[in-house]
């Protein structure tokens, strides 16, 4: 979605395939980052962001031996949202593509499931949803479709696990009273 976003708003058509009919389900992530948020806000959207509903937090802290201790204070970031915001991810696809369906170049057709993909001489030129019917890319095909990728089943791309990349929060423990270490 947010690709599709930032394709539309540069003057590009754009079509979004969604095989669900909204975006109203459990998601794994439904934390948003400051450095998402800084990105939002360079790109004029992060007041319009922030109106929708959402939890922050910026700090995290454990308790560990009775002693609650801060192990990140996010605060200090010198950047527009020093906070996480904690937003259902449906919450977030919804705000994207509202921002995105003002540009003319923006398309999105929910209920669309995507089967297998085109390929000619190596390269992906479109793709054939579940009715049977074949879409063909005019320049640029890009899978984001997740956890049962088909360019995965398809062999398109090598199998491997990347894991669950985040934002690293960089923080210090304060020195404890070791009799002068």
């Amino acid at each position: 979605m947010m690709a599709g976003l930032l394709f539309a708003r540069a003057g590009i058509r754009v079509l979004v395939l969604e095989k669900h009919g909204d975006f109203l389900r459990d998601f794994r992530g439904d934390t948003v980052h400051p450095s998402t948020m800084e990105i939002l806000d360079q790109l004029g959207l992060l007041d319009r962001f922030l109106a929708r509903p959402h939890d922050r937090f910026d700090q995290v802290t454990v308790k560990f031996s009775g002693q609650e201790m801060t192990i990140a204070d996010l605060r200090y970031l010198k950047t527009p949202a020093p906070f996480i915001a904690m937003m259902p991810q449906w919450e977030f696809l919804d705000f994207l593509k509202v921002e995105a369906s003002k540009y003319p170049g923006f398309s999105l057709r929910l209920n669309t499931a995507v089967v297998a993909c085109l390929e000619v001489n190596g390269r992906i030129t479109g793709v054939v949803l579940s009715d049977g019917s074949r879409l063909r890319a005019q320049k640029l095909v890009i899978a984001a479709d997740g956890r049962g990728s088909i360019v995965r089943t398809q062999s398109l791309l090598p199998l491997t696990t990347l894991g669950a990349p985040i934002d690293v929060l960089w923080f210090s423990l304060p020195k404890r009273d070791r009799g002068g270490d």
